[in-house]
């Protein structure tokens, strides 16, 4: 019998997302739990023995700073450097000049808060501006605690200590002791594709949902970017390993819904194309480009096409004979800040309304002298984001996170601290917790602040500033309940004061998703290298753009603002383009496979009028006034059984003019062949 069963529908969602959340494997992940926990262990044993305050604020430096490879941790842990500079100069100079002028100072972390939140939206080192913008609000609660300068002067040179010895020991741990470099994260991510692409050809498989397909194809791209940064031989060969990163992809996506049996015919087909898969994989583990000189002979040829095989074996052969000197395409550097920063109004609204929830947390603790809710503050600050989806999943991730940490906490102080005698038995006793939080602050990026805020509120509420057992329960009680207050403001802010909804951008990011496919359909079907690279990498953003769309479909399921039925109607419009469009990818992937040499201008002809439909209908999206494509479904006879698929697919894609949504079930009418 299953307990699943018996559980309401709810519960049962939740635990299907927590598990399907906290079970991610991704390279790098075990690596980056244990220099986190190990790190975790080692603050908490340095700061009890010579008693340095704000544990807490050094737990969070760990789990903001401690990242999936050595280099990326490097990279965040100068950030961290930088930003405790400015953090602590800022603080001394607002102290300064203002310490016994309350109003004076707050107008002076106002505008300071105010920039950073600016920057942070508009400036690539954003991560860098909100730290900035954290200690100034938590730098503001000291004079209000203490009446002595001396102290303040000394607490907030302790954050220097507290900032800085952290990111120190990240960097030995991270860096210089026990890396995991990107590379070989690469190695073996693209070793673990190919073993996928290979279970998939060789027995019946169950395919991946596309969306896990996606974030798989995405992760790798992350990963060569970082291979770029990091790695002298993968930068000089950067052109191969990019094109060796592509293919690898192609073969894992396109084989994800493969058929085995569509091969049992060809046994030797299929073993020949299995070994060049692990010729290919020895030297991707070796680090060394892999050179190939196969070829099909004409009755292979015969045999792929048959089975739908031969554009794999294609991109398996331009692979092994691209030269690994190949001089890479120049890269476009992105600009430090976006084009619009000083022309959109919505940067300066979306900093005006966090400074806003912030001051009414701060007249509110102080008007009702409660200084142990002064998370209140922060809370505004953290859960900040640029639109009211993204910011009702922080927000929940926040105060989810602050609840089961105030939970632990409490059984902690009620059921353990009686019974602690030395530092031995406290790191016993707190290492199953710094191992569930790096746990889950190291999974899926939708639910990984949910372990980061446990941590952080568990060690406010017993580790903060006390050396020593604690009993005391109003910690935790306080802490959670400034967790909760923020939450509350920002909430109200966020949504009636220049509420920023992304329903009005999903239609804009569908039409240019499918503009990207729009332009993969025109590339023409030819068997030369370039146009197969190029195809590659257009496909590779189309997986990014449908991914970055269905992300963007689930932050405006909860934008619940919008009326019920036009959030259903969005959802179900936008989620049917989606499915459609991968679709779409998918079957043209086949075409190349029934594409013949001999008729490439009467297929051009057939292509441009498909992209032409499709192009169509994306440039309405944005305006809503798109409608299903008037293709036919019964097309001419030149047109090849895939390609008839797609304009059946194109034919289907939902009308946005309509009241309510349908798809284009009257698609045949009034229509022209193809």
């Amino acid at each position: 019998m299953n307990a699943l069963n018996y559980l309401p529908l709810p519960v049962v969602k939740l635990l299907a997302f927590f598990h399907e959340e906290l079970s991610e494997q991704r390279p790098g992940r075990l690596t980056q739990i244990a220099q986190l926990w190990v790190g975790c262990l080692l603050v908490v044993l340095i700061s009890m023995t010579f008693e340095i305050p704000f544990l807490a604020i050094s737990l969070a430096v760990l789990f903001y700073g401690v990242q999936s490879n050595a280099f990326y941790t490097k990279f965040v842990a100068i950030l961290f450097v930088v930003a405790t500079v400015l953090e602590i100069g800022s603080l001394f100079l607002i102290y300064k000049w203002s310490y016994s002028y309350p109003l004076i100072r707050m107008i002076i972390a106002s505008v300071v808060v105010l920039f950073c939140m600016f920057m942070m939206r508009t400036h690539r080192l954003g991560l860098l501006f909100f730290a900035v913008a954290i200690i100034a609000v938590y730098g503001q609660t000291f004079p209000g605690m203490l009446d002595y300068p001396e102290v303040v002067v000394r607490l907030t040179l302790w954050c220097i200590v507290v900032g800085l010895y952290p990111t120190l020991l990240m960097v030995l741990i991270g860096v210089l002791w026990f890396p995991s470099r990107a590379v070989t994260q690469m190695r073996h991510a693209l070793c673990i594709r190919l073993d996928d692409a290979v279970s998939h050809l060789l027995t019946e498989v169950a395919p991946q949902a596309e969306k896990y397909v996606e974030r798989d194809v995405l992760a790798l791209q992350k990963l060569n970017v970082f291979c770029l940064a990091d790695d002298a031989d993968w930068q000089a060969r950067s052109a191969w390993w990019q094109n060796c990163v592509s293919t690898v992809t192609y073969l894992y996506t396109t084989l994800n819904r493969y058929s085995a049996d569509a091969a049992s015919q060809y046994p030797a087909l299929v073993q020949k194309i299995r070994n060049e898969i692990a010729s290919l994989q020895q030297s991707v583990a070796q680090g060394e480009p892999w050179q190939s000189a196969w070829s099909l002979s004409a009755q292979e040829r015969v045999a792929a096409r048959a089975c739908g095989l031969e554009t794999i074996c294609d991109q398996i052969r331009q692979l092994g004979q691209m030269s690994p000197d190949t001089p890479p395409a120049p890269a476009a550097k992105p600009p430090a800040m976006t084009s619009d920063a000083f022309r959109n109004p919505v940067y300066i609204r979306y900093a005006l309304k966090t400074l806003l929830a912030c001051m009414i947390c701060y007249v509110f603790y102080s008007g009702v002298d409660w200084e142990g809710i002064h998370t209140c503050m922060l809370t505004c600050i953290i859960v900040a984001n640029p639109s009211i989806g993204s910011s009702y999943q922080k927000m929940s991730l926040r105060f989810g996170g602050a609840l089961c940490g105030a939970l632990l906490a409490l059984l902690v102080a009620i059921f353990a601290m009686p019974w602690l005698d030395n530092i031995a038995e406290l790191l016993c006793l707190l290492a199953p917790v710094f191992l569930l939080g790096a746990w889950i602050a190291t999974g899926s990026e939708r639910s990984s602040y949910i372990g980061t805020q446990m941590i952080v509120t568990f060690a406010l509420a017993t580790l903060e500033n006390v050396f020593g057992p604690v009993y005391d329960l109003v910690e935790i009680r306080d802490r959670a309940m400034g967790i909760l207050i923020g939450t509350a403001v920002s909430a109200v802010i966020y949504t009636f004061i220049w509420p920023e909804s992304e329903a009005d951008t999903l239609p804009q990011k569908l039409a240019g998703a499918l503009g990207i496919l729009g332009k993969l359909l025109r590339i023409p079907r030819q068997p030369d290298p370039t146009s197969q690279r190029t195809y590659l990498q257009l496909r590779i953003g189309c997986h990014a753009a449908f991914n970055a769309c269905e992300e963007m479909r689930e932050r405006v399921a909860l934008e619940y603002q919008l009326s019920a039925k036009a959030r259903a109607r969005l959802l179900a419009d936008s989620q049917a383009v989606i499915d459609l469009g991968r679709e779409m990818l998918y079957r043209w992937d086949m075409t190349w496979n029934s594409a013949s040499p001999s008729d490439h201008d009467v297929q051009q002809t057939h292509t441009e009028r498909i992209a032409q439909a499709l192009e169509h209908y994306a440039a309405g999206l944005a305006s809503r006034t798109s409608r299903s494509p008037a293709l036919a479904l019964t097309v001419s006879p030149t047109l090849p059984e895939q390609e008839q698929g797609i304009v059946h697919l194109i034919s289907c894609l939902p009308d946005w003019t309509v009241p309510e949504h349908t798809p284009a079930e009257n698609s045949q009418q009034g229509t022209t062949p193809l």
